[in-house]
C-alpha cells in the first residue's frame, strides 16, 4: 500500500511538473516573470530574512550574495586562474578546459568539472542554459575593466538570473581584487595570505623601481612565429616588465595591430629579448640571421619566459604575473632582487596552486632563462 501511494505521489509530482513546464511560455507571454536565484536573494534581502548580503563589485553595481557563497561559475580565463588560486573546491565549472601541462599542477577536484565557456572575447561561447543548471550562487568576471563593464554584468544577470559580479584584477591592484573576492565570497581569512604576498611583492618593486629605470635595461617581449607579435608598452600585458622598472622598447602608437617588422626591432635595439614559448621559437633565433644585428641576439640575452601552468608574464596576465616580476627582477637586477628564485617558485607554487614544487622542477621550469642550457645564450 504504502509503495502504491508513493507512486501516484511521483505520478501527480511529473504531472505538475509537465503543466508548470507547459505554462511557463504562456505564463511569459502574459508578462508573468518566473522567479530567478537573483531575484530571491534580492526578496530575502527586502525581507530581512538573513543569510543574504549587499555586496558592491569593482563596476560599482550592488548585488546581493548569499553570506557564505558555496557554488561557482567563472565567466573567463582571468577569473578561472584567479579563483583556482583562491577557492578550487568551490568552483563548479570551467571557463575553458586544462591542457595535460597544466593538469599537472592543479586539483583533481578542478579536471572533470563541465567547461561551459566564456562571456567575453572573439571566440566566447558561454552556455547559458548549463551554467544555470549547474545553479551557481554566482557567476564571476574578474580582470581588466571594459568600457562598457557594469552594462555587460547586468545584461549577464539578466540573462542567466543568476548573481553576476566583477572584480578588477589587475597586476597594481591584484592584492585589493583577492580582498574583494574574499569578502563576495565569505572567506577573507583564506584570501588574506594571497591579498598579503601580492602586495609584499609590488611594494618591493615599487621601492627599487627608480633604480632598475636608471639601469636602462632595454627589453622586447615577442611571441608569434618568429618572436615579432609584440606586447606593448603600458599595456595589461607589459604589467610585470613596467612595474620593475625595465624599459619595454615596443611603442607602437595608433596601430592596432601587435605584429612588428624585424626593421622595426633593429630600429628599436633591444638589449634583451624576452620569447614566448608557445611557438618554440627559442631555439631557432640564434640560427636566423635575420635576427643577428640585434643587441639582444648578438650579445646572447634572450630568454624564454616560463609558462606552467600558465605564462609567468601573461596569457592571460593573472595572478602568475607576480611571480614573473620576481623572476624578472632576479634575471636582470639580481643585486636588488637577492634571493633564490627557486625557493621562490616554490613559495609562490604552494601558496597559489597548492601544488607541492621541487627544486628539479622549479630549475626546469626556468631553464631557458635563469638556468640557461646549452640551447640558447648565456647571462
Amino acid at each position: 500500500m504504502k509503495a502504491a501511494t508513493l507512486t501516484r505521489r511521483a505520478f501527480l509530482g511529473l504531472v505538475a511538473a509537465g503543466l508548470a513546464a507547459g505554462l511557463a511560455p504562456l505564463l511569459a507571454g502574459c508578462g508573468v516573470q518566473r522567479s530567478t536565484k537573483a531575484d530571491d536573494l534580492e526578496a530575502d534581502f527586502a525581507a530581512g530574512t538573513g543569510g543574504v548580503k549587499e555586496f558592491i563589485d569593482s563596476a560599482g553595481r550592488r548585488v546581493i550574495l548569499p553570506t557564505e557563497v558555496k557554488r561557482i561559475s567563472p565567466s573567463g580565463s582571468y577569473a578561472q586562474i584567479m579563483l583556482s588560486t583562491l577557492c578550487p573546491e568551490l568552483l563548479v565549472s570551467l571557463s575553458s578546459s586544462f591542457s595535460n601541462s597544466q593538469a599537472h599542477y592543479l586539483g583533481e577536484e578542478l579536471l572533470d568539472l563541465p567547461v561551459l565557456g566564456r562571456y567575453y572575447g572573439k571566440n566566447a561561447d558561454m552556455n547559458y542554459e548549463e551554467i544555470i543548471h549547474t545553479d551557481p550562487d554566482v557567476i564571476i568576471d574578474i580582470g581588466e575593466a571594459k568600457e562598457n563593464i557594469a552594462s555587460d554584468m547586468d545584461g549577464l544577470q539578466k540573462q542567466s538570473g543568476l548573481p553576476v559580479i566583477f572584480v578588477e584584477a589587475t597586476l597594481p591592484n591584484m592584492d585589493r581584487a583577492y580582498a574583494m573576492l574574499g569578502e563576495a565570497i565569505g572567506i577573507p581569512a583564506t584570501a588574506a595570505p594571497l591579498a598579503a604576498y601580492v602586495r609584499e611583492v609590488l611594494d618591493f618593486a615599487e621601492l627599487h623601481r627608480a633604480e632598475v629605470q636608471q639601469r636602462d635595461i632595454r627589453v622586447l617581449y615577442g611571441a608569434g612565429e618568429y618572436g615579432l607579435d609584440v606586447v606593448e608598452r603600458g599595456s595589461v600585458h607589459s604589467g610585470a616588465i613596467d612595474a620593475l622598472g625595465l624599459e619595454n622598447v615596443a611603442v607602437l602608437g595608433d596601430t592596432n595591430s601587435t605584429l612588428v617588422s624585424i626593421e622595426t626591432v633593429m630600429n628599436w635595439k633591444p638589449d634583451a629579448l624576452l620569447l614566448s614559448p608557445a611557438e618554440g621559437y627559442f631555439s631557432e633565433i640564434y640560427e636566423d640571421e635575420t635576427w643577428a644585428s640585434i643587441p639582444a641576439v648578438k650579445n646572447r640575452r634572450v630568454y624564454e619566459v616560463p609558462a606552467k601552468p600558465y605564462e609567468w608574464l601573461n596569457k592571460p596576465p593573472s595572478v602568475q604575473t607576480v611571480l614573473g616580476l620576481q623572476w624578472l627582477g632576479n634575471l636582470f637586477v639580481p643585486d636588488l632582487y637577492d634571493f633564490d628564485i627557486v625557493e621562490t617558485a616554490q613559495r609562490f607554487y604552494e601558496l597559489f596552486w597548492h601544488y607541492d614544487l621541487n627544486a628539479s622542477e622549479a630549475r626546469e621550469l626556468m631553464a631557458a632563462s635563469t638556468f640557461l642550457s646549452t640551447q640558447g645564450g648565456s647571462k
